[in-house]
């Protein structure tokens, strides 16, 4: 990792009011870097290569930490394992129901779903989660 990243890393971390450790930078980076969606066992898997130290509690502890700071998402499907991401624009998510990949989709159906939605007096919209299921390009000839 380039040390400016590091720097812009550290200080997106300070501005949410988290410490820039080694360890909090090294997990953002990974989650922004990578496309997709991880599980903490599978990030940890990939940190563990730079820093055999690293507990696999450590990694979900500053996965709590940076979520609850919304510098990341956690997405939980049914019973499965969370998943990151790095990916904080307004999106939704496609799960393929065959392999389980999750794919983002640009979400463009936030006003018609707010505008169509009786709501319960005085309640505030914060944000929308859609999810859709099917399956994915790999998985269609499969079934």
């Amino acid at each position: 990792m380039r040390s400016n990243e590091r720097q812009d890393l550290g200080e997106e971390l300070a501005g949410r009011g988290l410490r820039a450790t080694r360890q909090r930078i090294a997990v953002l980076s990974l989650l922004r870097a990578r496309k997709g969606h991880p599980t903490a066992a599978e990030m940890h898997s990939r940190l563990l290569r730079k820093m055999p130290d690293l507990s696999k509690k450590t990694v979900y502890e500053i996965l709590d930490a940076l979520v609850n700071a919304g510098l990341a998402g956690r997405v939980t499907e049914g019973g499965e394992p969370a998943r990151y991401e790095g990916n904080r624009n307004p999106h939704y998510h496609a799960r393929c129901r065959v392999c389980g990949r999750l794919y983002d989709v640009p979400a463009k159906a936030d006003a018609q779903i707010r505008g169509r939605t009786p709501l319960p007096e005085g309640f505030q919209v914060e944000s929308i989660r859609v999810s859709l299921e099917g399956r994915c390009l790999r998985c269609a000839d499969e079934i």
